[in-house]
């Protein structure tokens, strides 16, 4: 490569880079600026590659994920409605596998990982306090979205459900980054301050999906950092002990925690059945991607309210769009990453890159969690956040592979 193709290469590597911190930054609040920032950074990117006559970046991911890509270009074909399933492969599912690519080829040092979680921290802190804000004064500051009526908060996120979700994963990378070794006690004091007050706030959300899959990230972390499990049994006793100080909506939660009779997870239920009978009526091949709002009322005849929703199950709305092979084929690129990822973790020095690679697959196990009974996966901005924590994941993996490279 001549010097001048080399200088326009490293222009565009900066474009990425900044494009995929703006990113970090922006998104739980603007869905047009993550947008904007998500599609210069791979049109970068394509124009990267072509300067340098590289492919694509190979990961172990690659053929499931081709696997997945084709099942939905196939599913375009076989869809009650041509041009849903045409926009939403396009402008959705292209996108988002494009820019899980950029993430995991551009995030291609420990400096640039921890660059892009820090800007995520610093957009998290902004969010909590946001959340706070709306609980005393009924609006966040920064969208001045007021709330529902209902004790629980939302920040800039439509829902308290989808507010929830990403503090799990912004959670999670704040514990991971609490015990990295190399961290300084300022620092440490830094990342267990803004754990508690996302802890606040995801408490205050009420989101039952959110609290399993908290449950779950530490419980899955706990096998790796023993006194993280040690730390979550203090903290949940002293979150049953402090009931009484709580609102009524949190204590009637917290008290029927596994019992689902609200009139929210009723709703759910008849919703479910409809997401049932829509995959019955083609399970192999579904009725089309991105048509399971297209298709609903056909299936729920007796449905109550004029809003047609989402399945609340992703893996259900999934299968009943592209059916059960499509589904398998999804469910295989969480297969490999989390074999890969594990088996990594196991045997690899605990690095900074260590701890992110943890993060990844803790934040990315709450978040399918929350995937069984909430619409996460087909969300704008959250859609984007399966993709981000999986470009993580392997730019982490690429970088411990590569230390130990180094040190034989």
């Amino acid at each position: 490569m001549n010097l001048e193709r080399a200088k326009i290469v490293n222009i565009l590597d900066k474009i990425i880079l900044f494009s995929l911190y703006a990113f970090a930054y922006f998104f739980p609040i603007s869905k047009a600026i993550i947008g904007i920032a998500s599609y210069l950074a791979i049109g970068c990117f394509i124009l990267k590659k072509i300067i340098q006559y590289e492919e694509s970046p190979k990961t172990y991911l690659n053929l499931a994920i081709f696997i997945y890509l084709v099942v939905c270009f196939i599913s375009i074909f076989l869809s009650s409605n041509f041009q849903i399933s045409s926009r939403a492969f396009l402008s959705k599912v292209l996108q988002r596998v494009a820019l899980f690519v950029v993430i995991a080829d551009t995030l291609n040092t420990e400096r640039r990982i921890r660059n892009f979680i820090y800007i995520f921290f610093i957009s998290s802190l902004l969010l909590g306090i946001d959340g706070i804000y709306q609980h005393f004064t009924h609006k966040d500051f920064i969208r001045n979205r007021p709330d529902y009526g209902l004790p629980r908060i939302h920040a800039t996120f439509p829902t308290p459900n989808d507010f929830g979700c990403y503090l799990v994963t912004a959670m999670t990378f704040t514990l991971t980054c609490f015990f990295v070794k190399s961290n300084s006690r300022m620092l440490r004091l830094v990342f267990s301050g803004l754990f508690m007050l996302l802890f606040v706030c995801l408490v205050l959300t009420v989101s039952r999906g959110a609290w399993f899959a908290f449950i779950s990230v530490v419980l899955f972390m706990s096998f790796w950092i023993r006194p993280l499990g040690i730390s979550f049994l203090i903290l949940a006793i002293s979150v049953m002990l402090a009931q009484q100080f709580y609102n009524p909506l949190i204590k009637e939660r917290l008290t029927n925690f596994f019992i689902f009779q609200d009139n929210s997870s009723l709703d759910r239920i008849k919703i479910w059945e409809a997401g049932w009978k829509m995959l019955m009526s083609r399970p192999w091949a579904g009725v089309g991607l991105g048509t399971f709002m297209f298709n609903f009322s056909s299936f729920a005849k007796d449905y109550r309210y004029n809003i047609v929703p989402y399945a609340h199950n992703c893996y259900l709305q999934m299968s009943a769009e592209i059916g059960i092979i499509g589904l398998v084929s999804f469910l295989a690129i969480l297969i490999l990453f989390f074999y890969q990822g594990i088996k990594l973790i196991r045997r690899m020095e605990r690095t900074f890159s260590w701890y992110m690679l943890l993060g990844s697959l803790a934040a990315l196990l709450g978040y399918c969690v929350v995937m069984a009974v909430d619409t996460n996966f087909y969300a704008l901005d959250l859609g984007m956040l399966f993709w981000m924590l999986l470009g993580i994941g392997v730019a982490s993996m690429n970088n411990l592979k590569l230390q130990t490279a180094v040190s034989k």
